[in-house]
């Protein structure tokens, strides 16, 4: 589009306010709501703080049993299945495993519920945590049963007045637990590391592993493997097959355990509470996405086709004058396809400003219906690549919304329209 034709574009559309109000929101409303869809998936995928770097990790978060007579029982991975097979069987510190739970604290006048988890020390070196103060618990200290605990900011800030907390005590659940270290606060949407106590597993009592039973063959525990050079994505589910093979020798052939995993971060957040057997996979999961997408796109897609036809109609007898002026076909068909792809491009810079505002304005409300607990700690952050692909969506539909407009152009006889004639 040459910079005359350009100015004179942008001039129009500052005389006709309301045409240019409709385009820009018709375009940019659907791309903010995009955005911020993205904007939930991506985060709760991808959640910043110790989990940020979970694209080389492998996560195990349910099993199944199945039995001959269509019996079954659902869970996690029982802890004696961890400590047989796993613990000693894999690189060591590429392995983490932990469970929730919640530690009481009485105070003098309320009782403080403070979400816990049990780990093992390999997790300090799997997942990425600030350590404010202090250190994490060794492994000499999960083997003895040391009663030591990682506090959150939060925990030292409402236990301790926010002063210095390593080597003081703490009573949780019946236990004097001494804090060796502080690490900054952890947001709940990171399902793998979220607590606000850490403590060594070996002070958690576990029910015994019973083969033969349904609900005491699954335990409680969560398993997350890092990959390295030397220990890959395809090692790690070799492993765990090989895993689950000899579990179902032990079980008999009555019945059937299965590992939910191991699973990429994206494959857990898709799968959700689903067994792992229903679970059609990513690309059935994207498509589903990518194809609600495409319909919120439709709609500026749609609104522009109509808008374009009641702008060439007010524009009849100027297109009509630059034709009978020696315009060609094709100058005016590009003329209003570039025209579109400045009007979305426009509308798409605002939706993205739109998207970050709202994030930033409402963002309690919008991650309070993903359970977080602290939705002022999510981190609002773009995914501007996903921004760039919907732009170039939102152009191919722009384009593509300019056809019917740009038959009209073909077929326009000049003296017709100037005579009074309609498109």
């Amino acid at each position: 589009m040459k910079y005359r034709h350009f100015k004179q574009f942008l001039e129009q559309l500052g005389k006709n306010k309301f045409f240019t109000f409709l385009n820009l929101f018709g375009i940019s409303i659907p791309l903010m709501i995009i955005m911020l869809m993205i904007l939930q998936i991506d985060l709760s995928i991808h959640p910043s703080g110790p989990e940020e770097n979970n694209d080389q990790m492998l996560f195990v978060n349910a099993t199944r049993i199945k039995s001959s007579s269509g019996g079954y029982a659902r869970g996690k991975v029982h802890l004696d299945i961890i400590e047989k097979y796993f613990k000693h069987q894999v690189p060591e510190e590429t392995m983490a495993f932990s469970t929730v739970s919640s530690a009481t604290r009485f105070e003098t006048n309320s009782v403080m519920d403070i979400p816990l988890r049990y780990t093992n020390s390999a997790f300090w070196q799997v997942f990425n945590f600030h350590f404010l103060e202090g250190r994490s618990y060794t492994r000499e200290n999960v083997k003895q049963g040391d009663q030591v605990i990682v506090i959150s900011r939060k925990i030292r800030q409402q236990v301790f007045d926010n002063k210095k907390a390593v080597g003081k005590t703490l009573q949780l659940n019946g236990h004097t637990c001494r804090v060796i270290g502080v690490v900054e606060d952890v947001s709940s949407l990171g399902r793998n590391t979220y607590a606000q106590v850490w403590m060594p597993y070996t002070l958690r009592s576990n029910p015994p592993f019973n083969p033969r039973g349904m609900g005491s063959a699954t335990g409680d525990y969560t398993l997350t493997f890092k990959t390295t050079e030397d220990w890959d994505f395809q090692d790690v589910r070799e492993h765990v097959a090989t895993v689950g093979s000899k579990l179902n020798n032990i079980m008999g052939e009555d019945r059937e355990f299965i590992f939910g995993g191991p699973s990429k971060a994206a494959e857990i957040y898709f799968r959700g509470y689903r067994d792992p057997e229903s679970y059609s996979g990513l690309l059935s999961s994207y498509l589903g996405v990518a194809g609600k997408i495409l319909i919120i796109l439709l709609l500026p897609a749609l609104n522009l086709v109509s808008l374009n036809l009641t702008r060439i109609q007010e524009k009849s007898h100027e297109i009509a004058i630059r034709k009978a002026f020696g315009a060609t076909r094709q100058n005016l068909v590009v003329r209003v396809m570039l025209e579109n792809s400045v009007l979305t491009l426009i509308g798409g810079i605002i939706g993205l400003f739109m998207a970050y505002g709202v994030a930033i304005a409402f963002k309690s409300y919008i991650f309070s219906s993903y359970y977080v607990e602290t939705p002022a700690q999510a981190i609002v952050q773009m995914n501007y690549s996903v921004f760039f692909v919907l732009i170039l969506v939102s152009l191919t539909f722009s384009v593509l919304s300019g056809l019917i407009p740009s038959m009209r152009i073909s077929r326009l006889q000049p003296a017709y329209v100037l005579k009074g004639g309609a498109l």
